[in-house]
């Protein structure tokens, strides 16, 4: 077992750019054509983050999909991007992540990471990390500023463990600030084994997008990697400084 190679998967999980369907919390500072436009370059941009690291770093990547893998996008994607498709299954986003995750270790996967795609700018080399640390760890979280996290990793539960692991994705209301607390919380009373990432940002709001603007100029300025699609999607937008 020891000298076993552990597979590793990264999902990204992400709804159809449909208009009125994504970034709703962006609207009506955008129009809804134009939050799903950003939802697409979001989404198009981490593709291309999640294809280089499946080159470099011996990673298998998956696209966990709502509301239907058939989607016209979805398929697209896949068209592009050598993807697997999981389709998300459960009543709210703690219950669809288990899911995801139950789905990679029931298909031979030793470390998942699950990445959202509110973050078009996160550092490859933050995802390189969540894996390194579950090799040492049993849990990873990537914490963001608005108090959630913009990423979570596993390694394959034992079964001993499997009870607490669940715990993490129930009884929490999704998409508030308290979330990222609220797990910490759990993590620490069940003693759990975890480690933790820098933190980093979502785009969520409007003045998010004001700072996401500034971001990608100071990136630039530095000869960082750009997420060119959503650069392109926001040159096009008129961003208000004061938003």
């Amino acid at each position: 077992m020891n000298n076993k190679i552990m597979s590793k998967l990264l999902i990204l999980f992400a709804k159809a750019p449909e208009p009125g369907y994504v970034k709703t919390r962006l609207t009506p500072f955008l129009s809804k054509i134009d939050a799903a436009k950003l939802q697409e370059a979001f989404i198009k941009d981490l593709l291309d983050t999640t294809q280089t690291l499946t080159t470099t770093d011996a990673m298998q990547s998956a696209i966990a999909c709502a509301p239907a893998i058939e989607h016209p996008f979805f398929q697209a994607c896949g068209e592009k991007y050598n993807l697997r498709f999981i389709l998300q299954k459960g009543k709210d986003l703690g219950e669809r992540m288990h899911n995801a995750f139950l789905w990679g270790f029931e298909n031979g996967f030793e470390k998942i990471v699950i990445i959202g795609c509110d973050s078009p700018t996160l550092p490859r080399d933050f995802i390189r990390q969540a894996f390194e640390k579950l090799s040492k760890t049993d849990l990873v979280l990537g914490p963001s500023l608005d108090g959630g996290y913009y990423l979570i990793g596993a390694q394959q539960i034992p079964k001993e463990k499997r009870k607490n692991f669940s715990s993490l994705f129930s009884g929490l209301t999704w998409g508030t600030e308290s979330i990222l607390i609220k797990t910490l919380e759990r993590l620490n009373t069940q003693k759990d084994d975890y480690d933790l990432l820098p933190f980093w940002y979502d785009i969520d709001r409007p003045s998010d997008l004001t700072f996401l603007k500034e971001h990608l100029k100071y990136l630039h300025s530095q000869q960082k990697n750009l997420p060119h699609a959503t650069k392109k999607m926001l040159d096009l937008l008129r961003i208000d400084k004061n938003s």
